[in-house]
């Protein structure tokens, strides 16, 4: 008997149990009517010397034609040396997102990271709510690039660009810990561009938000920032910073752990020794910024920031822009890429190398310099390779200009 539309649709339920009707055509394909009229395809054998009876669907979800070819490449699949009840449970048994993000903070982040529960928010903030309970093979490329679109429009491109670094980290995490099985869908996702940022406060926007901290109500946030200019210190290492790290008398901050994984020795000025040691916490805390969450000190200045940067008229002014203004003082005040680096605890001198380019005087003076070089009257030469300005009724306007406005 071979099974054919018309012999499923009018197969008899039994009186009791089930009862199985098996194709002549195909070893292994049945097809399984039980006594409450339910139809079911199946597939049934030997798969590594064990009997396996596998459910390929039910009738009428699945047509004959349709079970058939399941049948077929379950075949194919044990010729081949799988086991499809295995894979079957092992896909039933796989990890969902929520599983992940739980393994990857506790075994990863926490011990490694520093900026754990940066992470931690990020997630929390930007994946769907109804990722959490899916299977990790069921979230697609597509979604992934549709959610990376949506933050990025929303949200803005940056944060949109982290979080798919964070998830395609985690899920590659995922595979080496055998939670994900199929391909890294937050992989060839096309990431928007990024500027480097080059901003800076101004002498002028200094004095402003000097102004708008006068007035900033929490003293805690009105000592962390003139700390953040005047140390250029990291978010995280400052708002961590314990006060038995500081040595007042000394005017030195050893930091334990940088972003470099290494301690750092950074001496205090004059200015910084004032504000620290007018802080309450002083004799009150292990922390110079304590706070009431779950850590013992504050962690986001975020919202205290918004706040002063509006009364300070420099609203496109981010918490990371200070330590850059830190730098580029600096290096405009003549004072070396090396020494910069050091104060600023950079791995890389490429990192510091933005600095160079923020201060334009010194680069200005050298081009006026060498164009009073480059242009200077030239001399006959026989070959006729060099020729006076006045064999060239093009070139001696032109170095006529140059000459009246080095002359000026």
């Amino acid at each position: 008997m071979k099974l054919t539309q018309h012999f499923v649709e009018t197969a008899k339920p039994p009186q009791i149990g089930q009862e199985f009707f098996r194709d002549d055509a195909l070893t292994g394909f049945a097809l399984r009517v039980t006594a409450n009229g339910a139809k079911s395809f199946i597939w049934e054998g030997r798969v590594k010397g064990r009997p396996r009876r596998i459910t390929l669907g039910q009738y009428p979800d699945l047509t004959v034609l349709l079970a058939r070819k399941k049948a077929l490449e379950i075949r194919a699949g044990i010729a081949q040396g799988h086991d499809p009840a295995s894979e079957r449970q092992a896909l039933r048994r796989e990890p969902t997102l929520g599983e992940l993000v739980q393994a990857y903070i506790e075994r990863h982040a926490k011990p490694h990271k520093r900026s754990w529960r940066e992470d931690e928010r990020l997630i929390a903030r930007y994946v769907p709510k109804g990722w959490y309970g899916r299977a990790l093979s069921d979230i697609s490329h597509d979604e992934v690039a549709r959610l990376h679109g949506a933050i990025g429009r929303d949200h803005g491109q940056y944060g949109a660009n982290h979080l798919v670094r964070l998830l395609r980290a985690m899920l590659n995490l995922g595979r080496d810990w055998g939670y994900l099985r199929a391909d890294n869908p937050a992989t060839r996702i096309k990431l928007f561009k990024e500027e480097k940022r080059e901003r800076y406060l101004s002498a002028d926007e200094l004095r402003r938000v000097n102004e708008a901290l006068t007035n900033e109500p929490n003293e805690y946030w009105q000592a962390y920032f003139p700390l953040s200019l005047l140390l250029g210190a990291r978010k995280s290492e400052l708002l961590s910073a314990r006060w038995a790290d500081i040595d007042l008398d000394q005017k030195t901050w050893r930091i334990p752990e940088t972003k470099a994984g290494r301690s750092h020795l950074l001496p205090l000025p004059e200015a910084a020794v004032g504000i620290l040691s007018s802080l309450p916490s002083r004799e009150s805390s292990e922390w110079v910024f304590p706070g009431r969450g779950s850590t013992g000190h504050l962690v986001e200045p975020k919202l205290a920031w918004q706040r002063i940067r509006k009364a300070a008229g420099v609203p496109d002014v981010r918490i990371h822009d200070l330590r850059r203004t830190l730098g580029s003082w600096l290096a405009g005040q003549g004072y070396s890429l090396p020494l910069i680096g050091r104060a600023l605890n950079h791995s890389n001198v490429n990192t510091t190398q933005i600095y160079a380019r923020l201060d334009l005087d010194p680069v200005r003076e050298a081009l006026e310099r060498n164009s009073r070089l480059m242009f200077a009257p030239s001399v006959n030469s026989d070959s006729g390779a060099i020729r006076n300005r006045d064999q060239s009724p093009t070139g001696a306007k032109l170095l006529g200009q140059i000459d009246s406005v080095n002359e000026r």
